[in-house]
Order: structure tokens, then sequence, then C-alpha cells
């Protein structure tokens, strides 16, 4: 197998599951970020349907990224207010 080395650019959550799906086949990455360390604030983070199955994909369990507390007024929404709430994929 050719040494394959990819650079990836960004420690956040897209940058870092990119970096473990490479490595997981078989690449050398190198992961940079300009922070010099994680911030110390909380965050709460909304996974849509489709990051869900992209992080089951390279074995997250997402099982355990699933919450209970998905606010009703969270949504997908037009301009003019229309659409509709968003909702936990069933498990």
């Amino acid at each position: 197998m050719t040494n394959r080395h990819a650079v990836v650019v960004g420690a956040g959550i897209g940058g870092l599951t990119t970096a473990v799906a490479l490595h997981r086949r078989g690449w050398h990455v190198t992961v940079c970020e300009r922070a010099p360390e994680p911030p110390v604030t909380g965050a709460g983070i909304g996974l849509a349907p489709n990051a869900l199955r992209a992080l089951g994909s390279i074995g997250v369990d997402v099982s355990r990224a699933i919450g209970d507390a998905i606010p009703e007024t969270m949504g997908v929404r037009r301009p003019d207010g229309r659409g509709s709430p968003v909702r936990a994929p069933p498990t």
C-alpha cells in the first residue's frame, strides 16, 4: 500500500471525524488547528439525521449521540416561518 498523507485543517467535529475516518483506512493524518486549546464553555450540538448516518458509517455509536432534549421550536423553516420541527431519528 502506498503511504498516503492527509492534512486536515480544523479540529472541529467535521475535521476530527474526517481525520478518524482517514486514519482507520490507513492514512497518516495531520490535523491543524489555530485555537491553542479547546474552549472552556460548553455547547449544545444539533446533529441532523444525515450527520448521524455519516458518523455511523465510520463506526461512531450514534445511539449515544441521540439525546432526549430536542427543543420543540427547533426546525428547518422558510423565511415566512413555514416548516416543521426536527424530530430525532428512530433508534
